[in-house]
């Protein structure tokens, strides 16, 4: 069972893979995301970040898919990492399941305006977010389970992009 799909460019780091372990109990971490799971050295500093005990699996966005779908997994409590709004809106076309989306960390980069601490979209962020908030799923934005937490639709709506 899906728990949780978090949409962080850092995908999976100490913070996020901690905090989150406390607040979700998972047992499982998912990576959907085309570049990390072809970088080897990528791949091996995440393995690093994972806690003890929890199942880690880094694949391309299909890939992920496929995994997401498997019974095993299905019986698991899995939290599902993507590195932007259009790898998670990819992921969620092939899943049959509807977890809440969680907009936690994406970094300043070039043409990114600040949405909320900790997150700076760009024009393309924000069409993958509003689509995905128009298949109807709950999207909150929050960095760490001890901060507050803001559903999408009410930051969007004060957001002038």
């Amino acid at each position: 069972m899906i728990l949780k799909i978090r949409i962080d460019d850092r995908l999976l780091h100490g913070q996020v893979a901690y905090s989150w372990k406390a607040r979700l109990s998972y047992d499982a971490v998912v990576i959907a995301d085309n570049q990390a799971a072809n970088d080897e050295l990528r791949k091996s500093t995440i393995k690093m970040c994972c806690p003890d005990g929890v199942k880690l699996a880094v694949r391309e966005i299909t890939k992920a898919q496929d995994l997401l779908k498997n019974e095993k997994l299905k019986a698991m409590k899995v939290f599902v990492i993507c590195s932007n709004p259009k790898s998670a809106y990819e992921l969620i076309q092939g899943l049959d399941e509807k977890p809440i989306i969680n907009l936690g960390g994406m970094q300043n980069r070039a043409g990114a305006e600040f949405f909320s601490k900790a997150v700076y979209v760009t024009a393309e962020d924000l069409e993958y977010l509003d689509k995905i908030n128009e298949m109807g799923y709950q999207m909150e934005v929050q960095e760490v389970p001890e901060t507050s937490m803001t559903e999408y639709k009410t930051l969007r709506a004060k957001f002038s992009k």
